[in-house]
């Protein structure tokens, strides 16, 4: 009986110890620090859905489209922490406007800073942003909401769109614009 009590209480301690020492909650927390960009009309400033759109990063990694041939009424636009600038494509697969001299572009520049978070979610990047710059196709204003981009999800641009609504007032009506329309 002592020999079962003694290896019971060297055991037991050891037993003690690598339950505590597990962290089963671990970080829970959104880690990425992602800009969320809404797409409105320039008219109206109403939320709209552009349909057919294909939207990557310029010179990303493995060129992989964020969005790629779908309706869409906001994206992430993800920024590189090794850089200042990043650039985004916008296609619109649409048949009538499925040619490059109508793709427009975005770019975005910033600062980049890590923030420590906590001991199990480790550092994560913020971003502040400086500059958004854009080509006028199909995209007539960009806003920036708000400049700080944490890991809070929501929407720190928005992306105004010349819409065919746009067309719809009658002072444009005489004025034939050659200008393109979603």
């Amino acid at each position: 009986m002592g020999k079962i009590l003694r290896y019971f209480l060297a055991v037991l301690p050891a037993a003690l110890y690598s339950l505590t020492g597990c962290n089963t909650t671990g970080c829970l927390q959104n880690q990425s620090s992602v800009p969320l960009a809404g797409f409105f009309a320039s008219s109206t400033d109403e939320s709209i859905r552009v349909d057919s759109l294909c939207i990557f990063g310029i010179g990303a990694p493995n060129d992989s489209s964020l969005i790629s041939g779908t309706a869409a009424s906001m994206v992430y636009l993800p920024l590189r922490s090794s850089a200042s600038e990043t650039s985004f494509c916008i296609r619109y697969l649409q048949k009538a406007l499925d040619f490059p001299e109508f793709n427009d572009t975005i770019s975005i520049g910033y600062t980049s800073e890590p923030k420590f978070v906590s001991e199990e979610c480790g550092a994560m990047y913020c971003y502040n942003i400086d500059t958004v710059a854009h080509t006028c196709h199909f995209i007539d204003s960009v806003s920036v909401l708000e400049p700080y981009i944490d890991n809070i999800d929501v929407m720190r641009l928005k992306i105004y769109f010349r819409t065919t609504a746009d067309d719809d007032t009658p002072e444009e009506d005489d004025n034939e614009s050659d200008e393109p329309h979603l």
